[in-house]
């Protein structure tokens, strides 16, 4: 049986830092005669190289990732395929800084530097492509998680980007770049794998790009991969439901849940397997040497057969679920990409569909029993379909050279969104036990629609040499309208509710950077964050809630969420010394976040509303370094975030002094990777990297309550707080110049954190990392 991690002490990382891993250079087949000499010759072209190497477009420009003042990571496409890394997750916990809740694809919330939300508007961009990837989250929907396929590199960009990327940027942006198709070269290239898990099956995989010239104007790049995840999770007929959420002792006796069978014929080994597939492809128009025209596609299918989560009071990840458990995600992105150089300005237009639907299937079997007790013995399938479509269009100008005194860029923004989220509960057999004639106990529709306009600007002027000042500027309007219809017995009958609203402001952005010298660059910031407010039509009955108002000191849910704002002011520092080999970069932060939208949970209704639970004050460090040598490279990475609320307000469980929810005070990794020959044109790279996260708030509220034989009483609130926990991952990779061969164990200590910690269901649940997993990739290029 796997024992869940404690708290781990890990001092030594509070001076280590945020740097990405260094990428490994793959070895390129030799024509010289082969030898010793020679071969050490190879290994020193193809040492891991300086990070001054990768460069990023966090800024709407082609920059160094070194000379790009502000805090930066970056994973470059030989980093994203080491180690059988899937999607951003796999990569997010050497990122410090960066938190998330929910494990499984396509159900994440991220947050950057403590700027962490649970209500339904996200405080981090994604970004494929600089196209938005945003939607309305809820329960049954989170981020959108494309696979790492075909890209080139992933950015994540810390702190309020708003000025270029729009307001739900607040906290931060991630960005997904993908390779572009190349002219005037033709090559394919291929790669497998396969992995067993411990406690769980083999899981496999394979993929195929290919960049085709069609003519020497026309080029296309289209790719298809395929993954099949093996699960970990077995369902058990009629296992043990421990309802800590009904007790069958009062007080003063110690509280004694209630233990009763599940009632569930479900058996199901590894019952979370899924499976990823992805096609690509994207078409170069080169007319003449100032014009590229480039339609793309990304398509994605993802399914899971069975949710991850497992019941604690279980031995060895093991859950009694009555019912199956599927997720379908389908992500599908249309895109036209125009740029035209003229002189000394580009202008760029980028016009995009995004179509997002997720059918979610759960069991609300335990759920609904800790609502209707009697109704347990009942059960009752919940079916949740959430269909996101968004149609943008950027313009954009910016000037081309990157010496020019005066660096700008400017543009316009527009884009329609509509969101829509249908969910009916049946609990089987009840129409004919209450008489209502009909097996529905909820049913809830709701559609809102987000329309948007803004102009940009963002112009850096160097005053003297190596002294750059920088202003930006975002102008936003934005109409919101939401219409929500609900009815079934659960939902007090039928009821309908809507609201609108809209909005206009400004985010700004000011910056000094200082290049001391070509190596060292010094800066500060100012940013402003915004995201907008919402109508919050509750569709269920004023009466149904009452009592979970009341201990909030409300009489009815509030009509409306205000809008969320903060500044955050940085200074940081970039530095390589030796002939930069060596890499040490800083950065101290604050954040002043108010009137911070949250979803505040109703536990004896079953619903749920968005509020404004006051302020927070947010104040971090993060430092990073990196050292290569001879073949060896050295990485450290660690960040400190001090998130509380400086306010709360009425209606919101938030209390003052509180941390911020989901946000480690302490993230950390350490990485190191040996380079070196194993003869004639093959070398290798033995590689390890170890992750550490510190516990952090999941909810606000300390206590929840349990039903006795002599009423309910509050109990303490276990799954309150995120345990520690830490990772250590290993591998090899050999390259012979045309073959490339990784074998990697991932979770080597097969730790099993408890994450996303509930009790929502009265059954005390949880998902975690996937355990141990050891598997071999090989990569071929033609």
């Amino acid at each position: 049986m796997r024992h869940h991690l404690s708290s781990t002490a890990w001092t030594a990382l509070a001076l280590a830092t945020i740097g990405s891993v260094t990428p490994l250079a793959s070895a390129r087949a030799q024509t010289e005669p082969q030898g010793q000499a020679q071969a050490q010759a190879q290994l020193q072209e193809e040492e891991p190289q300086p990070t001054d190497d990768i460069v990023v477009t966090a800024r709407k420009r082609n920059e160094r990732l070194q000379d790009a003042p502000l805090s930066v990571s970056a994973f470059s496409a030989a980093d994203l395929r080491q180690g059988n890394a899937r999607d951003f997750k796999d990569v997010l916990r050497k990122v410090p800084g960066v938190s998330f809740s929910g494990a499984e694809l396509g159900q994440s919330r991220y947050s950057i530097r403590g700027v962490s939300t649970t209500s339904p508007s996200p405080t981090v961009g994604i970004y494929l492509d600089d196209i938005s990837l945003l939607g309305v989250t809820n329960a049954f929907s989170g981020a959108a998680d494309p696979v790492f396929f075909d890209f080139s590199r992933v950015e994540i960009l810390k702190g309020p980007q708003g000025t270029l990327y729009g307001g739900s940027a607040m906290g931060g942006a991630i960005k997904y770049v993908s390779h572009a198709p190349e002219l005037g070269k033709t090559t394919v290239d291929t790669a497998a794998g396969i992995s067993s898990t411990a406690h769980g099956g083999v899981s496999y995989q394979g993929e195929a790009v290919l960049n085709l010239p069609l003519s020497d104007k026309l080029a296309l790049r289209t790719g298809v991969l395929y993954r099949s995840n093996a699960g970990y999770i077995d369902n058990i007929a009629n296992g043990a439901a421990v309802d800590v959420r009904t007790s069958t002792t009062a007080p003063p006796a110690a509280l004694t849940p209630l233990t009763r069978p599940s009632l569930s014929t479900l058996t199901d080994k590894d019952q979370n397997s899924d499976h990823v597939l992805a096609v690509k492809a994207a078409l170069l128009w080169q007319p003449d040497a100032s014009l590229d025209i480039t339609p793309s596609l990304f398509r994605q299918a993802y399914r899971q057969k069975n949710t991850g989560t497992f019941w604690t009071n279980l031995p060895d990840l093991q859950s009694s679920f009555r019912l199956a458990q599927p997720t379908d995600d389908d992500l599908g992105v249309y895109s036209l990409n125009m740029v035209k150089r003229l002189g000394g300005v580009d202008l760029t237009s980028l016009t995009a569909y995004v179509d997002r639907s997720v059918k979610f299937d759960r069991d609300y079997s335990f759920y609904i029993a800790t609502l209707v007790p009697a109704l347990y013995g009942v059960t009752s399938p919940n079916a949740s379909n959430s269909t996101t479509k968004t149609f943008s269009q950027e313009l954009r100008a910016a000037s081309s050279n990157p010496s020019a005194r005066l660096r700008w860029t400017a543009g316009l923004y527009y884009s329609h969104q509509r969101d829509e989220l249908d969910q009916t509960v049946n609990s089987i057999g009840v129409g004919a036990l209450l008489g209502t004639g009909t097996d529905t106990v909820y049913h809830g529709n709701t559609v809102s629609k987000l329309t948007q306009y803004a102009a940009f600007a963002d112009l850096t002027f160097e005053i003297v040499p190596g002294l750059d000042a920088t202003a930006a500027l975002r102008y936003f309007h934005l109409k919101q309208t939401i219409d929500t219809r609900g009815n079934g017995v659960l939902n007090g009958g039928d009821t309908h509710g809507a609201a609108e609203t809209s909005q206009s402001g400004v985010n700004p952005k000011f910056e000094l950077a200082y290049r001391a010298s070509r190596d060292a660059l010094l800066y500060a910031s100012a940013a402003k964050g915004f995201r907008p407010g919402g109508g919050n039509p509750f569709a269920v009955a004023p009466g149904q809630c009452q009592a979970d108002l009341a201990n909030l000191g409300l009489s009815s849910v509030p009509i409306s969420y205000r809008s969320d704002s903060l500044w955050t002011y940085e200074v940081g520092s970039k530095n390589q010394f030796l002939d930069r080999r060596l890499t040490l970069n800083a950065a101290a932060f604050r954040t002043d976040w108010k009137n911070i939208q949250q979803n505040v949970f109703l536990p004896g209704c079953g619903f749920s509303f968005s509020g404004n639970v006051g302020g927070a004050r947010i104040k971090g460090a993060e430092l990073s370094s990196q050292f290569v040598v001879d073949g060896l490279t050295l990485g450290v990475a660690a960040s400190y975030t001090d998130a509380r609320i400086s306010r709360s307000a009425t209606g919101v469980s938030a209390k003052v002094g509180q941390p911020v929810l989901d946000t480690p005070k302490w993230i950390a990794n350490a990485n190191i990777a040996y380079h070196f020959p194993l003869g004639g044109d093959v070398t290798a790279t033995a590689r390890a990297d170890y992750q550490y996260r510190s516990s952090s708030l999941r909810m606000f509220e300390d206590s929840f309550v349990v039903t006795t034989p002599t009423g309910p009483v509050s109990a303490s609130n276990f799954t309150q707080r995120q345990q520690s926990y830490d990772v250590v991952n290993l591998g090899v990779l050999i390259d012979t110049g045309s073959w490339q061969v990784d074998l990697f164990v991932n979770n080597l200590l097969d730790k099993a954190p408890l994450l996303d910690h509930n009790v929502v269901s009265g059954i005390e649940g949880a998902i975690t990392l996937r355990p141990r997993t050891i598997g071999l990739g090989v990569r071929r290029q033609f």
